[in-house]
């Protein structure tokens, strides 16, 4: 089915709605002291959580976990994604911007 829609559909459509997306999570992850680094294609965020002071202290996977008992926010530690060096992501966590609309500002 996806096959038959439109190149418009691909190029600009679901461009703008996952874009959207990324700025709404921006905006409320800003909010409560992430510092966010937005993607110029992708819908995912790497973000700084030393500045929350919930979780400045905890490493990554305690920071994730975290976020998803206490608040119901998933996301992934930011350590994952660094082969040479777990340290460079040790100050991060990485949320994806896929979900709907009402579940980003429900979060």
């Amino acid at each position: 089915a996806y096959l038959s829609l439109p190149t418009e559909y691909f190029t600009k459509e679901l461009h703008e709605r996952y874009r959207s997306r990324v700025l709404l999570l921006t905006e409320a992850l800003r909010a409560v002291g992430f510092q966010v680094l937005i993607p110029e294609g992708a819908y995912y965020l790497f973000v700084n959580y030393r500045n929350v002071k919930e979780l400045r202290a905890l490493e990554p996977m305690d920071a994730a976990m975290y976020l998803m008992k206490e608040v119901g926010v998933a996301c992934v530690p930011g350590d994952n994604f660094y082969r040479k060096s777990i340290e460079e992501g040790r100050n991060y966590l990485r949320f994806a911007a896929c979900r709907s609309v009402e579940d980003v500002m429900g979060a």
